[in-house]
């Protein structure tokens, strides 16, 4: 190794103890804004900042935690047990929502399919109001198939929007524990 390799490698000059102190302090500072704002509420349903409830995480992991406690089995009786199937055409422009009302654990299996690629959102409302709606899955396409176990009761169903030039041909069917809203 020669001199000048040595001298800059000699040259390197390591933090003062009062600098190292900054570094970790500031370290665990950021971890401790990580843990409480973040992870406890995400994680644990635990939210000291409110940072939890403002951004969403509690709401995901009071949905995961019901989730967890579900059985993967169900059984249902021929009175709980509901079939329901429907064509809807939607015009150029227009848009539509199909709603039905569950109670929580209940299951609903659904199916739709239309003749052209619709906007769509698919989501629940708590009886607490629209403020606290969750969107399960939206985005643009032509069919989905699913099924849900309600994480609350309230309201759930498709919000569709035909934004081609033709009409949209749309066939529903739905199984499972649900009640039909025919007033949307």
């Amino acid at each position: 190794m020669s001199n000048d390799a040595t001298a800059s490698a000699a040259s390197v000059a390591m933090p003062s103890r009062s600098g190292l102190l900054w570094r970790v302090g500031g370290s665990l500072l950021a971890a401790a804004v990580i843990l409480l704002g973040f992870v406890l509420p995400a994680e644990f349903q635990i939210d000291p900042t409110g940072f939890g409830k403002w951004s969403g995480l509690a709401r995901m992991a009071q949905a995961s935690a019901k989730a967890a406690m579900t059985t993967s089995a169900h059984t249902y009786t021929s009175a709980d047990y509901t079939t329901h199937e429907t064509d809807l055409t939607l015009r150029p422009g227009q848009e539509y929502e199909y709603k039905v009302r569950m109670k929580p654990e209940e299951t609903l299996l659904f199916s739709w399919k239309s003749s052209v690629p619709l906007e769509y959102d698919f989501h629940g409302e708590p009886m607490s109001g629209p403020k606290d709606a969750v969107s399960y899955k939206a985005g643009d396409g032509a069919e989905l198939h699913g099924s849900l176990i309600a994480p609350f009761a309230g309201i759930h169903g498709w919000y569709w929007k035909n934004k081609s030039k033709e009409n949209a041909d749309i066939h529903l069917k739905m199984s499972g524990e649900f009640v039909l809203i025919e007033d949307f």
